[in-house]
């Protein structure tokens, strides 16, 4: 579920504008989903997508109109739901709007909950229907996103959605790789002295921070040697979110080996749970910073940064883009614990507490 910028004025009964905001909010162009758009009042409040039934059976369109209901149910104060089916270009039959029993269905749910069905269409390829309209309606021509005002001031305010969601792929590898895993080799690790490391790197503004890993080499062989300490690795995402003096209550509890207790707060934290909210401007250096230290590391260190690319993703409400990342990280190493774990969270639709709540939620930065 990503939530909605405030700042972009979009015209919720605007089928033009709506597909052509959909894929900025989610990152990446959908195809087999259904994406909500979920009304406040009038302001759009969060987006959020679901796998399309795998057959339009009745069976299988009351489970998924069962699972819809249950991740809205995490948003009591939404009023009114915009749709949007992506059908697959075999999925027309007979010549009715695809899905067309299964959207009847969601509105007959989302009305039971008072919430009102504002408007729902279907794109298969080129075409858009109207499911306002008789079932047998003929489809409209999609017209090219280049000449739609939404899409544009969204590319010019620097969104570049993906044809398909990133999986960790496509990284260049540092022509400085060899020099700097040779370094991370023959490391000591200091716990305090690698998360002091990590914060000073997100402290920094992105471009700084990039500047620095791929000039200071000793710096980043420690930023990518700490990930083999479980411990750092774990309170990286906790480190960023929530500050140094958080981090280090934990680690010194752990230490005196009250681990339960201690450990608690980045138990809750990690699971998204709690009042606190996460430091997103941090978070989000942290990302950048992950991002590109995968043209480097190698190994378990590979698979960390996959993993903490993952939760953040996860954080932000974006949970295709965090099972992506996963999933990449399971195929390379199958044996990797973490991955596993948060891939079988996460593939079970669990939402941070945040992430439904407009106060504390990740907003996309569209402005």
């Amino acid at each position: 579920m990503t939530t909605t910028p405030e700042r972009h004025p979009l015209s919720l009964s605007s089928c033009e504008d709506i597909l052509a905001y959909v894929p900025h909010a989610l990152g990446f162009y959908p195809q087999n989903s259904a994406v909500l758009m979920l009304i406040d009042e009038d302001h759009l409040e969060a987006t959020l997508r679901v796998d399309l039934p795998e057959e339009d059976t009745s069976s299988e369109r009351e489970s998924w109109t069962a699972q819809v209901l249950r991740l809205l149910d995490r948003m009591p104060h939404i009023q009114g739901v915009v749709l949007v089916v992506y059908a697959p270009e075999d999925s027309l039959a007979e010549g009715r709007i695809p899905y067309s029993h299964m959207v009847a269905q969601l509105e007959q749910g989302l009305a039971g909950k008072k919430v009102l069905l504002r408007h729902s269409w279907c794109r298969q390829g080129r075409f858009v229907w109207n499911y306002a309209t008789d079932d047998y309606a003929e489809p409209t021509p999609v017209r090219p996103l280049e000449t739609n005002e939404t899409h544009l001031s969204l590319v010019f305010a620097g969104s570049a959605p993906l044809d398909v969601p990133w999986d960790g792929s496509g990284i260049p590898e540092w022509p400085q790789a060899a020099e700097i895993l040779k370094i991370v080799s023959s490391q000591q690790h200091n716990v305090i002295n690698c998360l002091e490391a990590w914060l000073q790197t997100m402290d920094l503004a992105e471009t700084e921070a990039r500047t620095w890993i791929h000039e200071e080499h000793e710096h980043t062989a420690l930023l990518l040697g700490s990930l083999e300490v479980k411990i750092v690795r774990d309170l990286l995402p906790y480190l960023a979110g929530q500050g140094l003096d958080a981090a280090l209550d934990v680690l010194f509890g752990v230490m005196r080996g009250d681990r339960e207790a201690a450990a608690s707060p980045l138990t809750n934290y990690l699971l998204g749970r709690g009042w606190h909210s996460p430091d997103w401007q941090r978070i989000d250096r942290l990302w950048s910073v992950a991002r590109d230290l995968l043209g480097v590391a190698e190994g378990n260190n590979r698979q960390a940064l996959l993993c903490i690319l993952a939760w953040i993703e996860w954080a932000r409400g974006r949970g295709t883009m965090a099972l992506c990342l996963l999933g990449r990280a399971v195929e390379e190493n199958p044996n990797y614990e973490l991955a596993r774990l948060l891939q079988k969270l996460m593939s079970h639709g669990i939402m941070p507490e945040w992430a439904t709540d407009k106060l504390r939620a990740w907003r996309a930065n569209f402005s």
